[in-house]
C-alpha cells in the first residue's frame, strides 16, 4: 500500500458560531418558510473563503486527473453502510461521491469485474450526510490529543497528556479492577467475577468484532458490548427473532424489508424511508421508483412524513400500532383472506402444489396450561408411538399426529385434547387473538376509521405475495414494542409473502469473516480468557436463575431482560446508580451520548458521573467533546471513519450479497503498517485498546489495528473462492452482481426456516417484576411501567403525546458538527397541529415551553404549526439541542478552547421524556425486547 499524506487544516477560533449572523432568529425563521430563502441566503451561508478552499485542494480537479487519488471506503454518517468514493488531492479529502460498485449507491451497480480506472467515470449517489462527511474529518473543534481531567467531573477543565501517560495511568486503573477470580458477589456466584465491574459502552460502533475480542477475550468482562441498539430499534429485531424461531431454531433473522422493485402494496408502520431507515440512500431510491410505477404506499405514523407525502398517510395514535395490525388481521381471517395452502403445510417435505417457500407453526398444537398458551406439544407428550421431545404435533383427521407424517393439517380445529393435554393450534390462537375486539373497538383505540382498516386489509389480500406490511422504529420504541412488532409481522404470515419476488426479504447477506478453513483466525487470543456472568443491565439473563430469586422471589429490584438479545442501553446508568445487581468500578465510553440521546437520562447520568465513589473511573474515547465525554476522567481522541478499517454489511433492502470495506483514505501508513491519522496525535479505537492492553500486560496478541483487520478482510475476500485482498480493497468491498437478486419468482437469497405466529420462548418466560408469563403472540396492551401498571398516555395537565423523528440530512448526535448540514436548518421546532396550536394561542415562530410530569420546568423552543402532525401529538425532531459538542468553551491547559455556539441550536426532547414512576431513574421501556420508550410521554406546550 502506498503511504498516505495529510495536510493540516487551518483552525478557526470563534465563539459566535460559523454563521456570523447579523439577522435575528425570528426573522430567519420567517424567511425560511419560503423556498426563496435558498437564493436569498446563498451568499450568507456559503461565503467564499479562498484561503480555506486552497488548503482543501483544487475543487474543480476531475476524477480522471492523475493528481487525484480515488479511494473507496464505507460511510458512517448513519448506520446504512453506503459505499463512498473519496477524491483525495495531495493527501487532502476534497470530495465524496457514492461507490458505483456498491448496491446501496447505484441501481444497477457496476459489475464487480469493472476496472477501477473505468469506474472513476461512473457516477453514484450519496446523501447529504455522506457528502458532508469530510466536515467531521476537518472539524476544527475535534479532539486532537489525550486529555486528563484536572477539575471536578463535568467542569470541563483538562490538561493535555502523552499517550504513554494515558496508557500507563488508565491501564493501571483497569488492572486494579481486572480480578478474574473473586466473585463480584459471593452470595450470587452466577453474576460472575469482579472483572465484570468494568463496563464498555459503545454508541455508534461498527467495530464490534474487535471490541468483543478485546473486552471479552483479552480483558474478560461480560459487560463488553453495552451498545446503543435499545434506543434505536431493539424490539424490532427481537420481534423478528421470535418470528423466526428464537429458542427453537438453530439460527434466526432480525430484519426484513420489502422487495420494493416488485411489490404492489406496502403498508409501512412507523418509519420514513425517504428520510431515514436503512440503508437510507437505496431505500429512498427504491421507494420513489415503487411509487412512480404505481405501487400502493400507505404510511402509518402520527406524522405525515416525507414518505407518507408520496403515498397515503394513515395518522395513528402513538403506541396503538398493534391495535391497527390486529384489526387488519381480524378482517382477513373473518373474510377468509389468508393463504390457506401456505399455512396448512406442517413441514418442508409436505406436498407443495402452490410452491410455497416456507412452513409456519399455524397447524402445530400449543399446550394450554392454566389458561395460558405455554409451549408446543411434543410427540412424546402426546403419546404418539415413536414420537420424540423434538417432534411437533399437528391435528389431522380428528386426532393428534406427528407433524411430519401428513401433507396438510387443520388450522382451526378449536380446542382439542391430546393424551389428556388441552391444546389449540397456533393459528387458532391467532384467530382468537384478533377476534378479541371488534373493528370498531380497534378503531377507537388506534384512531384509524373502520373503512380505512377494511380497505388496507383488502388491498393487502389482493396483492397477495406482492403485498407487504413492514415496520421499523415507530411501533417498537414503546413499552409494548415487541408485542406490536409481532402483531405487524403476523400479517405477512397470513399472505405468505416471505422470500417471494415483491414480498418481504431477509436480504442477501455478506461473506464470512470467520469460518473453518479460513486463512486466519482473527478472534482467537493466545493466552486469552473467557467472560462469564450476568451483564449489569441483566440483558439476556433470566431472573429465575439468580440467587436473588431463590432468596426473594418476585419482584426483582429492577427488571431483567432475558429476551433482549440486543442489550439495554438505558439501563446502564440507573443500574450503576442502584449498584444492581452489583456495583461498577469503571465505565469506558466510545462515541457515547447517553445523556443526550437516551430518554430521560440526563439527570441520572450526571448524578452518577459526579459521584466518584459510585463510579471511580470514567474513560471516553471520542472525536468530539460530547455530553457524556465531558464527564470523563480521561478523554482519548479517536480517528474518524475516514481513518479506520472494518467490514460493513447492509440491511435486507439489498437483495444481493454485499460486504463493504472501510479503509483509511487519508493519513499515513509506514512500512510496518502502523497508521497515523490526519491529526497525528489521534489514534484508531483499535490502536488505543491495543496500547492500553500492552501497557497493562494483557495478552492482546496484536501490535496495531491492521494486524487484526488484515486477517478479517483477507478472510472475507477469500470466502467462497473470492478474488483476494487487493481486489476487494480496490473496489471498497465485495459485491455480488445485480442479476443475482432473483431466482425466477423467488428471491435468490432467502431464509428457509419455519416462521412462527406463536413464540414458545416468549410464552415460557416470566416477567421478572410481576412474576406473570409473557404472552407468545402479538397483542395490544396499554403503556405500562416496569411494575406492570397501565399508564394513561395523556391527562388533563399534559394532554399531548410526544413523538420524535429524523431529518434526511441529519443522523443521531454528531451531524450538527457539519456546517453544510446545519446551514439547512439551524434549529428544530415543537411541531403542533393547527387545532392544538389554536387552542393555545400559538403561531409558527412563537417561543413555547415543552414540559412533562417528569420535567415540569421543561425546555423552550420555537413552534411550528402544521397539518402534518396528528391532533393530540407534539413532534420534535432529533439531532438538535446540544449543550456540549463544542457549543461552549472548555479549559485545556488553563486556556479556553474555541467553540461554535450554533451547534447548540434547537432543543433535545429526550430531556422531557417520561421516567418510569415505579423505578424513578430510567425511562419507560419494553421489558421483552429492551427498547427505550421514546413515544410514551405526555406533554404540555404553552406559549412563553
Amino acid at each position: 500500500m502506498q503511504a498516505m499524506k495529510h495536510t493540516e487544516q487551518p483552525q478557526t477560533t470563534r465563539s459566535d458560531g460559523w454563521h456570523d449572523s447579523e439577522i435575528d432568529r425570528r426573522a430567519f425563521l420567517k424567511l425560511s418558510s419560503s423556498l426563496a430563502v435558498g437564493a436569498a441566503f446563498a451568499g450568507f451561508f456559503f461565503r467564499e473563503n479562498k484561503a480555506l478552499a486552497a488548503s482543501f485542494g483544487d475543487p474543480v480537479l476531475v476524477e480522471t486527473d492523475p493528481r487525484a487519488e480515488i479511494k473507496y471506503s464505507v460511510c458512517q454518517g448513519c448506520h446504512g453502510g453506503c459505499g463512498i468514493r473519496c477524491k483525495v488531492v495531495d493527501g487532502v479529502l476534497v470530495k465524496i461521491d457514492g461507490n458505483p460498485y456498491h448496491p446501496n449507491n447505484l441501481e444497477q451497480h457496476l459489475p464487480y469485474a469493472t476496472d477501477p480506472q473505468d469506474a472513476r467515470l461512473a457516477p453514484a449517489r450519496i446523501c447529504a450526510k455522506g457528502a458532508a462527511g469530510m466536515q467531521t474529518l476537518y472539524d476544527p473543534h475535534r479532539l486532537k490529543e489525550p486529555l486528563k481531567r484536572v477539575g471536578p467531573r463535568g467542569a470541563g477543565q483538562w490538561q493535555t497528556i502523552t499517550w504513554e501517560q494515558a496508557f500507563s495511568e488508565i491501564g493501571a486503573g483497569l488492572l486494579a479492577f481486572r480480578d478474574l477470580g473473586t466473585p463480584v458477589d459471593p452470595a450470587s456466584p452466577e453474576l460472575g467475577k469482579k472483572v465484570n465491574q468494568v463496563l464498555f459502552s459503545p454508541g455508534r460502533n461498527q467495530q464490534a468484532a474487535f471490541n468483543d475480542r478485546f473486552w471479552k477475550k483479552v480483558f474478560g468482562t461480560v459487560n463488553s458490548k453495552l451498545d446503543h441498539t435499545s434506543i434505536c430499534e431493539a424490539s424490532h429485531h427481537v420481534a423478528h427473532e421470535l418470528m423466526t424461531g428464537m429458542g427453537i431454531a438453530a439460527s434466526t433473522k432480525n430484519h426484513t424489508k420489502p422487495d420494493l422493485a416488485n411489490a404492489q402494496f406496502v403498508l409501512w408502520f412507523g418509519a420514513d424511508p425517504c428520510s431515514a431507515n436503512f440503508p437510507f440512500v437505496p431505500i429512498a431510491r427504491k421507494l420513489i421508483d415503487f411509487v412512480e410505477r404505481g405501487g400502493k404506499l400507505y404510511v402509518v405514523d402520527p406524522l405525515c412524513n416525507v414518505a407518507a407525502s408520496k403515498g397515503t398517510w394513515v395518522p395513528i395514535k402513538p403506541g396503538t400500532d398493534a391495535a391497527l395490525a390486529l384489526a387488519i388481521g381480524r378482517y382477513l381471517v373473518d373474510n377468509g383472506l389468508y393463504n390457506t395452502s401456505f399455512l396448512r403445510r406442517p413441514h418442508d417435505a409436505a406436498a407443495n402444489p402452490t410452491n410455497e417457500l416456507n412452513v409456519t407453526d399455524a397447524t402445530l398444537l400449543v399446550k394450554i396450561v392454566s389458561g395460558h398458551p405455554l409451549a408446543f406439544l411434543r410427540a412424546d407428550e402426546a403419546g404418539i408411538p415413536g414420537g420424540t421431545n423434538s417432534d411437533f404435533v399437528a391435528w389431522s383427521g380428528g386426532a393428534a399426529v406427528k407433524y411430519n407424517t401428513v401433507d396438510a393439517a387443520e388450522l382451526l380445529p378449536g380446542q382439542v385434547v391430546a393424551n389428556g393435554i388441552t391444546c389449540k393450534t397456533a393459528f387458532q390462537l391467532y384467530f382468537e387473538r384478533v377476534r378479541e375486539k371488534s373493528l370498531e373497538e380497534y378503531s377507537a383505540i388506534c384512531g384509524v376509521d373502520v373503512a380505512t382498516i377494511q380497505s388496507l386489509a383488502a388491498q393487502l389480500a389482493a396483492a397477495a405475495r406482492a403485498g407487504n406490511v413492514t415496520m421499523y422504529r415507530g411501533p417498537v420504541q414503546h413499552s409494548n414494542g415487541t408485542y406490536s412488532g409481532l402483531a405487524i409481522l403476523a400479517l405477512n404470515l397470513l399472505v405468505g409473502n416471505f422470500n417471494w419476488k415483491g414480498g418481504l426479504a431477509f436480504g442477501g447477506g455478506g461473506w464470512r469473516t470467520s469460518y473453518s478453513g479460513a486463512p486466519y483466525d482473527p478472534d482467537t487470543v493466545p493466552g486469552g480468557v473467557t467472560d462469564s456472568g450476568v451483564q449489569i443491565t441483566r440483558a439476556k439473563a433470566k431472573y429465575e436463575d439468580s440467587a436473588e430469586f431463590a432468596r426473594n422471589g418476585y419482584p426483582a429490584r429492577r427488571p431483567w431482560f432475558p429476551i433482549a438479545t440486543h442489550n439495554n442501553y438505558q439501563e446502564i446508568i440507573p443500574s450503576i446508580e442502584d449498584a444492581y445487581p452489583y456495583a461498577a468500578k469503571a465505565l469506558i465510553l466510545y462515541w457515547n451520548g447517553i445523556p443526550y440521546s437516551t430518554p430521560a437520562a440526563r439527570a441520572a447520568f450526571e448524578r452518577v458521573a459526579a459521584d466518584e465513589n459510585k463510579l471511580p473511573l470514567i474513560v471516553a474515547i471520542d472525536i468530539a467533546m460530547g455530553e457524556a465525554t465531558v464527564w470523563a476522567d480521561y478523554v482519548l481522541p479517536d480517528s474518524t471513519y475516514f481513518e479506520r478499517w472494518s467490514v460493513v454489511g447492509v440491511a435486507p433492502t439489498i437483495l444481493t450479497k454485499t460486504s463493504g470495506v472501510r479503509q483509511p483514505v487519508v493519513g499515513a501508513l509506514d512500512a510496518s503498517m502502523n497508521y497515523t491519522p490526519v491529526l497525528p496525535n489521534t489514534k484508531t479505537l483499535e490502536d488505543i485498546l491495543i496500547g492500553l492492553g500492552k501497557a497493562a500486560g494483557w495478552p492482546v496478541g496484536l501490535d496495531r489495528a491492521w494486524d487484526y483487520w488484515r486477517q478479517v478482510i483477507t478472510n472475507m475476500a477469500a470466502d467462497d473462492s473470492g478474488p483476494g485482498l487487493d481486489y476487494v480493497l480496490a473496489r471498497g468491498g465485495r459485491f455480488d452482481g445485480y442479476e443475482k437478486a432473483y431466482d425466477g419468482e423467488k428471491l435468490k437469497s432467502h431464509f428457509s426456516g419455519r416462521l412462527y405466529f406463536f413464540s414458545e420462548k416468549l410464552a415460557k418466560t416470566h416477567d421478572s417484576m410481576t412474576g406473570e408469563y409473557f404472552e407468545g403472540l402479538g397483542r395490544y396492551e396499554p403503556i405500562r411501567d416496569a411494575a406492570g401498571n397501565a399508564l394513561a398516555t395523556t391527562d388533563g395537565e399534559y394532554p399531548l403525546q410526544l413523538v420524535t423523528y429524523k431529518k434526511a440530512w441529519h443522523t443521531q448526535m454528531h451531524t450538527m458538527r457539519y456546517p453544510w448540514l446545519a446551514s439547512i436548518q439551524p434549529g428544530n421546532f415543537v411541531e403542533l397541529n393547527s387545532a392544538d396550536a389554536a387552542a393555545r394561542g400559538i403561531r409558527t415562530g412563537d417561543f413555547v415551553r415543552l414540559s412533562s410530569r417528569s420535567n415540569p420546568a421543561g425546555i423552550v423552543g420555537q413552534a411550528r404549526v402544521t397539518e402534518t402532525v396528528r391532533p393530540g401529538v407534539a413532534a420534535v425532531s432529533h439531532h438538535f439541542g446540544h449543550w456540549e459538542m463544542s457549543s461552549r468553551p472548555h479549559k485545556v491547559n488553563g486556556a479556553d478552547t474555541a467553540y461554535d455556539a450554533t451547534r447548540g441550536g434547537g432543543i433535545q426532547s429526550t430531556q422531557v421524556m417520561r421516567l418510569d414512576p415505579s423505578l424513578g431513574n430510567v425511562t419507560l421501556q419494553d421489558k421483552i425486547g429492551g427498547s427505550a420508550a421514546f413515544y410514551d410521554t405526555s406533554v404540555q406546550v404553552t406559549k412563553v
